[in-house]
């Protein structure tokens, strides 16, 4: 469950035209804040239970309020005010994110001098945004923990949240920890009293993460702040080193067993926000997207909607198969070799076929422009077809081929395997 990752390329992507309001004033400073409640027996907004079914990221709101979401997580208030305004017109809910550093060569929390200041920035923040009718929550921090080792660290966020609480009582407060392992645990429970829940960001470890939290010790509420595919980290590598990925469609069904098996109440569970509401290239162009680079939605999203709302879309993604060929032995550089995926759909919907290579990335290297990279230009014959030959690249390297299945209706399904050029 230990996981360190980056998500500052979410941090100021939104940019969303929103209807105008009555008034044309925006709610950030005019609306109403509806009371939010975290107690043992779970989260109350406005007197009424209500257990958290979201995901994280601030794009496409109207189509997840469509599908059955109700609330968005964000990582920093960048933008802030026009997300929870589209949020307030389509009756979600947003958990704030509030960025904190983490300790680095130029911010420790065992300097007072930067921990004022930091606190002045939350101070100003939460200000700003504290009576707005969408506003659930406020995260402080996401995995800026570390090892879980300094205590000053969880020191300075008890004393976070007691400020936000008294700029805002109506609102509880959290931190997103990379899993919670004995010495999270012990900095959260020793240090942090005013902290009124947790929130867990695990992937591969969501099944077992009830047990894991009794395990280690955790008494309070908490909430699965992201979650979804086995990550990177935690997949079978090739022998030169490279992550297998699972399909959109093993994605999916790992999503519909979590939900099934573990994302239901009792044991102090608030509810959980799926990663990630839009696309990103994160170690690989497909790895977290909900989304294709394209827009188009994959398997995962309609498991969410039936999660949701318990019935399924209409109209469902394709699901393709793992992409068949040897990748186990290095290739020659300028070689052909042939690939292939099977594919179907559950509407009999005509499908379309997209191949492509790139090459790969390392660990948490990901591409901030929110533009997939350009494909290697010659790298495949036949790229509309189910079997395709590859030429693989000149440069020696580590590549990835991927497949995208399209049904034409705006869902798709996405493979990839990774090969060594050498």
């Amino acid at each position: 469950m230990t996981r360190h990752s980056y998500r500052v390329g979410f941090l100021a992507s939104f940019a969303v035209a929103v209807c105008s309001l009555s008034d044309g004033a925006p709610l950030t400073s005019s609306g109403k804040a509806i009371p939010v409640t975290v107690t043992a027996a779970g989260m109350t907004r406005g007197g009424k239970p209500y257990t958290v079914q979201g995901v994280g990221g601030d794009k496409r709101l109207k189509e997840l309020a469509a599908r059955g979401g109700h609330s968005i997580r964000t990582w920093s208030t960048n933008g802030l005010d026009v997300i929870m305004d589209e949020a307030h017109l389509l009756d979600m809910t947003v958990s704030a994110g509030i960025w904190l550093e983490s300790e680095c060569s130029w911010f420790s929390y065992k300097n007072p001098e930067h921990c004022a200041k930091q606190a002045e920035r939350v101070r100003k923040e939460v200000t700003q945004y504290r009576d707005h009718p969408s506003l659930l929550a406020w995260g402080i921090g996401n995995e800026s923990e570390g090892d879980g080792k300094c205590a000053a660290y969880w020191q300075q966020l008890d004393r976070l949240a007691i400020l936000v609480r008294e700029i805002d009582p109506h609102h509880p407060t959290f931190t997103a920890v990379a899993g919670l392992n004995p010495s999270k645990t012990k900095g959260l429970n020793e240090h942090t009293p005013n902290m009124d829940f947790v929130g867990v960001n695990t992937y591969g470890g969501v099944f077992g993460v009830r047990e894991h939290l009794k395990r280690v010790g955790w008494k309070r509420p908490w909430m699965l702040t992201e979650w979804g595919p086995r990550g990177f980290w935690e997949s079978k590598k090739t022998a030169f080193g490279a992550p297998l990925e699972q399909t959109s469609a093993e994605k999916a069904e790992m999503m519909r067993k979590a939900y099934q098996e573990v994302l239901k109440p009792g044991d102090g569970y608030l509810g959980n926000y799926a990663f990630v509401w839009g696309w990103k290239f994160e170690a690989t162009a497909t790895w977290f997207g909900l989304y294709t680079h394209d827009g188009e939605t994959t398997a995962a999203v309609d498991v969410l909607e039936e999660m949701w709302t318990g019935r399924p879309p209409k109209n469902r993604a394709p699901t393709v198969k793992p992409i068949i060929f040897d990748s186990k032995a290095a290739i020659a550089p300028g070689a052909v070799f042939e690939a292939n995926a099977s594919a179907s759909d559950p509407d009999q919907d005509r499908l379309t076929w997209q191949w492509a290579v790139l090459p790969e990335l390392q660990g948490h290297d990901h591409n901030t422009s929110e533009k997939i990279p350009k494909f290697i230009e010659g790298a495949i014959t036949n790229p509309a077809k189910a079997s395709i030959a590859v030429t693989a690249p000149a440069k020696p390297g580590v590549y990835r081929l991927y497949v995208w299945v399209k049904d034409g209706k705006g869902h798709a399904a996405s493979a990839n395997q990774p090969f060594e050029v050498r």
